[in-house]
């Protein structure tokens, strides 16, 4: 079974309620390698060190150093500034792997994930 390997951006109202997420799947076909968020001292950044993920300050320094080790980078920062040079740091690098995820698509897998039980947060 392939694994998908899932960074987030992103651990405030959103994120950090949408890594709980995934952490609860207890999927053995996810797993959350890294996050970014500047507030260290967050519950969910407490969390992701726990589950061995990488803690980065900031995004753009998380996907420089992972590159094409991320399957998907969930952006929940809600800044498109920060999304912008995500992009662009895919592009210098060559990277046609990783895929940049909004919190569109975010939605979409918490509804799949709690099978529309949960309302998404706000």
């Amino acid at each position: 079974m392939r694994t998908v390997k899932v960074a987030i951006a992103g651990l405030g109202r959103v994120g950090s309620v949408f890594l709980e997420a995934l952490i609860s799947t207890k999927s053995n076909s996810i797993k959350v390698v890294a996050v970014a968020e500047p507030r260290e001292d967050l519950e969910a950044v407490r969390k992701a060190k726990e589950i061995g993920a990488g803690y980065f300050k900031d995004a753009r320094d998380m996907l420089e150093a992972l590159g094409d080790e991320i399957d998907i980078v969930f952006d929940l920062t809600g800044n498109a500034v920060v999304r912008t040079d995500l992009h662009d740091i895919l592009s210098r690098q060559g990277n046609r792997h990783t895929i940049i995820a909004p919190e569109r698509v975010a939605y979409l897998i918490w509804a799949l994930i709690t099978g529309g039980e949960k309302s998404y947060p706000r």
